[in-house]
């Protein structure tokens, strides 16, 4: 073993080009499948950690709407009750969720806004396996002012001292810490702050007059507020427990409601939406097949350069087998060879992912590590260097140690998948690879920058958005008065729209005269002022805008998209409807926009005005945002107290709502680009050893007049018509996969044929830049160089 390991080290020196370009490739290679399987890993890895996870489940409810299937996440607070006599069923939790959130200590020295809170049943800790590092599992909320923290919040009001006992506020009431979480993992799809009793909730709901005829959560049917996980028994099929489910809220119901409910396993949640949407996974497929891609063109590389260097060592080959040696041992000594340069290999890939691994977070917005006690991230390592090592040096050990010594002396070795068209169909593979990721780099962009670009149907430019308190919109009126006089403050309105990027707050408590039997339209419902559609720049196609006086009481303003799902002829104007049984006429019809992510269609929406809204919508303009943001904390102030001013820009509301696609392109552009970098590496590679075979080729044509440009030519066509073939084989393929991409988005751009041209064309750019380079240098040596031994 000692001698074949000095042997391997005598040839990787002996042939520092080829050794190089090999540990280089291989290296890179080995380093970008190893960063993208731990992106990978990652994303598969949420919700995984609770011992548990194959047993709970979220329970969703599927119902026919607008002539579709239509999803809920949110259920009604009694399916925790008929739980109780579903078989089965071992636990259940509800979860109602607020963010940004004001939290206070007891004296109110310290408030902070920002949090995410939840009101949680008392068996949040049965269901799940959250770590609880103060308090009890069993008795997790000794009462309804009782609240659970975790480490962070804990600290940032009470320091390193013990929370346990110490008073929290929140909304006016005071809550006693009664248990310590260690914070939420950053690969689970539940994560909060501070977690309260349902039972307090529960208070305010009945406080507060119920729902119509239900006067609390766990009689209200028709308040789907609630996401709602349950754990089933082991071995339980889950469609015994949407049977119950459905069959108990159907009799509830009397029989005439056409809901239904599904399980959907806690561990999909992060990578399938509730309406089956797989967008995430499929992403997440793409990364794993660009990882193995990855590794099969460091590996083919490798198996290109040791085949075309062939001739070279069948000589040596057959000299080992004339003194002597065995086949098995010349397997073992070309193994042994390969193993060395990839330990070399190995050691770089590890260096290049400790170097870039603090950037690779940044962009993915991760905190992806290499721990030496993480078993998976080893697993990761392990399957990708074994798999490349067993792909880079069997075949070639095999085709080496397998030459006949006399016809090898001679100058001629066995062809068959051994010879040259082999590594040819290689090449082809590699750029066939090169072209989708070329063409996929082009949508993608395209894609991320026409969402960017696409007409909203308002204006989100220099509006920015402030939540206000019960104490401060009890002055509305007088703030906005106040406001609409400050220099640089264009528009001020006042909406209950938390996120006019992903705004979601639908009912199909909406009837109109014609309406047809057992039709349900379900429609979102908004609260604006009179300001709102002249302060967004939205349009008004029919009708007039709401005036501000009480008559507003009964009024509607409608969008397109629920004109046309309720069937509605014209003239729209003076229409009647009853919205939440209160009857009115429809004033106006703005024109369609897009008040959520942008692979949904724009859904039904109705403007009314008799709740009242809490988000203050500020237009500014670029010269005066910072006067008009201070003019708008002064007014805050002067009522909300100690409560923090917080503000957002909708531009930067929108963009966040896209920032994980634009790291996943953003990632996927620099994987492309590497994977077409060690492609080139290994044409560089091939080129050079080609344009050494032929030296004295290329002196006597030379000598005999040949030009450089004809001496370029003939080296390069061969390459050249490689890549051309590989155009065409991957055209078909990209074309497949970029639409298919597509697919999740409801507005989308067109896979266009100029993209294939300037795909194919980069392609043969990047291949003539890496061949001709070696082609040119041959072409213009001297001749009598490379003739002076003849």
């Amino acid at each position: 073993m000692k001698t074949q390991l000095k042997t391997a080290w005598r040839n990787i020196v002996g042939n520092k080009f080829y050794s190089i370009i090999n540990v280089c490739g291989l290296a890179l290679g080995l380093a970008t499948a190893v960063l993208l399987l731990l992106w990978v890993q990652h994303e598969r890895s949420y919700d995984r950690f609770h011992r548990d996870h194959h047993r709970i489940y979220k329970i969703l409810a599927h119902f026919e709407a607008n002539g579709q299937d239509m999803v809920w996440e949110g259920v009604p607070g009694p399916l925790s009750v008929y739980a109780q006599s579903i078989p089965r069923v071992e636990s259940i939790v509800r979860v109602y969720s607020e963010y940004d959130q004001v939290l206070a200590n007891a004296d109110r020295s310290t408030v902070l806004d920002g949090f995410a809170a939840a009101c949680v049943d008392s068996t949040f800790l049965t269901v799940f396996d959250f770590e609880l590092l103060q308090g009890s599992r069993a008795t997790l909320f000794p009462n309804n002012n009782s609240v659970i923290v975790t480490e962070s919040t804990a600290r940032k009001f009470f320091g390193d001292g013990d929370a346990m006992g110490k008073v929290l506020q929140f909304r006016g009431d005071n809550f006693t810490v009664a248990g310590v979480l260690r914070d939420f993992p950053d690969n689970s799809t539940l994560a909060f702050d501070a977690l309260f009793p349902m039972g307090y909730y529960a208070q305010l709901f009945t406080a507060n007059g119920g729902n119509g005829e239900w006067k609390t959560i766990d009689a209200d049917l028709g308040n789907y507020a609630f996401h709602t996980y349950v754990k089933l028994q082991e071995g339980t099929a889950p469609q015994e427990a949407e049977l119950g489910f459905t069959a108990a809220y159907d009799k509830a119901r009397n029989g005439k409601s056409d809901t239904r409910y599904g399980l959907q396993p806690l561990a999909s949640l992060h990578l399938v939406a509730a309406d089956g949407n797989n967008a995430p996974a499929r992403m997440v497929q793409i990364f794993l097949v660009i990882a193995i891609l990855v590794l099969a063109i460091a590996a083919i590389n490798y198996i290109n350069l040791s085949t075309a260097r062939a001739l070279v060592r069948a000589r040596e080959v057959s000299i080992r087998k004339i003194i002597g040696a065995n086949r098995r041992q010349l397997f073992f000594q070309f193994i042994a060879e390969t193993s060395l340069l990839f330990c070399f290999a190995l050691l770089a890939a590890f260096g290049l992912i400790f170097v870039l691994l603090p950037v690779y977070n940044l962009i993915a917005g991760k905190q992806l590590h290499l721990s030496p006690t993480d078993a998976g991230i080893w697993t990761v390592v392990g399957y990708s260097a074994v798999g490349t090592l067993l792909a880079t040096a069997i075949y070639p050990a095999l085709l080496l140690s397998d030459f006949h010594p006399l016809q090898a002396m001679k100058g001629r070795i066995a062809s068959g998948i051994g010879s040259a068209y082999f590594r040819k169909i290689l090449v082809v593979f590699q750029f066939a690879i090169s072209m989708v990721l070329i063409v996929a780099t082009l949508v993608i962009g395209k894609q991320l920058e026409y969402i960017r670009k696409l007409d909203l149907g308002y204006n989100k430019d220099y509006v920015f958005t402030v939540p206000l308190p019960d104490a401060v919109s009890g002055h509305i009126d007088a703030i906005k008065n106040e406001l609409g006089g400050k220099p640089g403050i264009t528009g001020v309105s006042l909406a209950d729209i938390y996120d006019l990027a992903n705004y979601e707050s639908s009912t199909s408590d909406l009837d109109w005269p014609g309406k047809p039997a057992n039709s349900q339209v379900i429609i979102n419902q908004a609260v604006i002022d009179q300001h709102f559609i002249p302060t967004m720049g939205m349009q008004l196609l029919e009708g007039r805008n709401f005036s501000g006086t009480p008559a507003d009481s009964n009024l509607y303003i409608v969008n397109e998209a629920a004109i046309k799902e309720m069937g509605l002829v014209p003239p729209y104007i003076g229409q009647p409807i009853s919205f939440h049984s209160r009857a009115g006429t429809i004033i106006g019809v703005v024109k369609d926009f897009n008040f959520q992510p942008l692979k949904k269609k724009i859904e039904p929406l109705l403007f009314f005005r008799w709740w009242s809204g809490n988000i203050l919508y500020v237009r500014t303009n670029a010269q005066t945002a910072q006067q008009a943001i201070a003019a708008v904390e002064k007014q805050y102030k002067q009522y909300a107290g100690d409560i923090p001013f917080r503000f957002s820009f909708l531009d930067k509301q929108f963009e966040a709502k896209y920032t994980t696609d634009q790291r996943t392109g953003l990632l996927f552009n620099i994987f492309a680009g590497i994977a077409i970098f060690i492609s080139c590496l290994g044409l560089l590679g091939l080129s050079t050893y080609t344009v050494r075979q032929r030296v004295k080729e290329i002196g006597i044509r030379k000598v005999l007049g040949a030009s450089v440009g004809s001496i370029v030519e003939l080296l390069s066509l061969g390459s050249i018509r490689l890549v051309l073939i590989s155009i065409a084989v991957g055209t078909p393929i990209a074309w497949w996969a970029t639409n298919t991409w597509l697919e999740d988005f409801a507005y989308r751009i067109d896979v266009e044929w100029w993209m294939f041209v300037l795909a194919g064309a980069v392609a043969v750019g990047i291949a003539l830049l890496t061949v001709c380079w070696q082609a040119v240098r041959a072409a213009v040596a001297n001749p009598v160089e490379a003739l002076r031994d003849e």
